[in-house]
């Protein structure tokens, strides 16, 4: 994780956001909580972590990273769609409008970001690494992977 922690801290430095992306229960809570967090905080960067868009609030203004935790994308809408036929319709209609109302809380922010982002399949991931280069809420960022965390 040293590697990824590095490339993360590298972005955010140069003032990038990253999207970080992983399967479901590889870890990726744990490892922005107990290692990139403690991490940033040791460089001197004041880091806030949410850890979902419902409590996503006001962003202080002596932070200096953001860390959101449990983000959503629509990029990859219709490659999900495709992928996944059997589950129609693949988001519903409730959970369209709750994840437009997290865009409008997530575009408000103003500092380096960190949006954690699930996916179930490499696929999927793969998918939004090769076409993902702003997020549906405007933001400019840099893909990373994230593979099983074992501390």
């Amino acid at each position: 994780m040293k590697n990824l922690t590095e490339k993360i801290y590298k972005e955010l430095l140069l003032r990038n956001s990253v999207l970080l992306m992983g399967r479901a229960d590889s870890g990726k809570t744990c490892y922005a909580l107990n290692e990139l967090v403690p991490f940033l905080n040791n460089k001197k960067l004041n880091t806030v972590y949410f850890n979902n868009c419902d409590d996503l609030l006001m962003v202080p203004d002596n932070t200096d990273i953001v860390i959101v935790d449990e983000v959503e994308t629509f990029i990859d809408k219709d490659f999900l769609e495709y992928q996944h036929p059997e589950d129609k319709p693949y988001y519903s209609a409730e959970y369209l409008e709750k994840v437009k109302s997290w865009h409008n809380k997530l575009k408000i922010i103003q500092k380096p970001t960190v949006f954690i982002l699930t996916r179930s399949g490499k696929e999927e991931i793969e998918y939004l690494v090769d076409n993902v280069k702003t997020t549906d809420w405007g933001t400019p960022v840099k893909c990373l992977v994230f593979e099983n965390y074992k501390k």
